[in-house]
């Protein structure tokens, strides 16, 4: 697909072939487009366990089970545990991963020069800091920047995954084994879609001069019309969903994966009377 149509054909998937395996080559490219993401002095920051539910232990898929995910937690064969791990900024790893871009010509003109000037100017102000910027909003934007690659990958390789939002963390820490420096970011379910690709249309998003502004807050960026007509040509801009026969397709999917029409991972508390007892 051309790019912008994978932009644009991008839907959260929640019903996924539980029958049809993810090919483990495809994972690996998805990982692969994560690694080659942009991240604030090539650090690499980003880590990834991925989870082949056949595999699985039952405590571990009830540990990475997040409220709000019944119809993927049922059906995806694979999740990816996406994590930050702090200490990707210690100092002296921070420091040769600089003069490695100065090596490889990424940043400065003249390499040692470049390497004299972050020994002389950046280690003592990293060297200060490292700690509270490993845990600065650049640190978590470059993961969602490595994470959304490997979602771009996975929709160009045919499949379909979904976000969700973090697992309990001690229980997911200690089955998984995490060091204590990581700091698990979200679970990404991973399949072939069940659903058809467009979901039931293109998700309805807050207004565009609502989000961006120009020059200072306040002061909307203002659309063009003929450039949203070159975004639906080239196949960004689709049909907003609903579409006419969604409702149909829920059922069917209900019906032939044999699930509720619940979106909740887990039973409901029973409701109280009026005497403050269950019913």
């Amino acid at each position: 697909m051309e790019f912008k149509q994978v932009l644009g054909r991008r839907r959260t998937i929640r019903f996924f072939l539980p029958f049809r395996p993810v090919e483990r080559a495809k994972v690996q490219k998805m990982l692969e487009a994560a690694r080659r993401s942009s991240c604030v002095g090539n650090v690499n920051n980003t880590r990834g366990i991925v989870i082949w539910k056949e595999e699985a232990s039952e405590a571990l898929i009830k540990a990475i089970t997040p409220p709000l995910g019944y119809q993927q937690m049922q059906t995806a064969p694979c999740f990816i545990l996406w994590y930050h791990d702090t200490d990707a900024y210690e100092i002296e790893k921070w420091i040769q991963d600089l003069n490695n871009l100065a090596d490889t010509r990424r940043i400065g003109t003249d390499a040692e020069q470049t390497k004299g000037d972050i020994e002389r100017m950046l280690r003592p102000v990293f060297g200060a800091t490292w700690q509270q910027m490993a845990v600065a909003p650049l640190a978590f934007m470059d993961v969602g920047n490595a994470v959304c690659q490997a979602l771009l990958m996975a929709y160009d390789e045919g499949l379909g995954v979904c976000l969700m939002s973090s697992p309990r963390l001690e229980q997911v820490a200690s089955l998984l084994k995490l060091p204590e420096t990581a700091i698990p970011m979200c679970l990404m379910a991973v399949g072939y879609p069940a659903e058809s690709w467009e979901a039931g249309g293109q998700t309805v998003k807050a207004p565009f001069d609502s989000l961006f502004h120009e020059g200072e807050y306040g002061k909307p960026f203002k659309q063009d019309v003929a450039v949203d007509e070159d975004l639906k040509r080239d196949g960004f801009i689709q049909e907003p969903a609903p579409l006419a026969w969604r409702d149909a397709e829920l059922k069917y999917l209900e019906k032939a994966l044999g699930l509720n029409s619940t979106i909740i991972a887990f039973p409901a508390p029973p409701a109280a009377d009026e005497d403050g007892g269950s019913e």
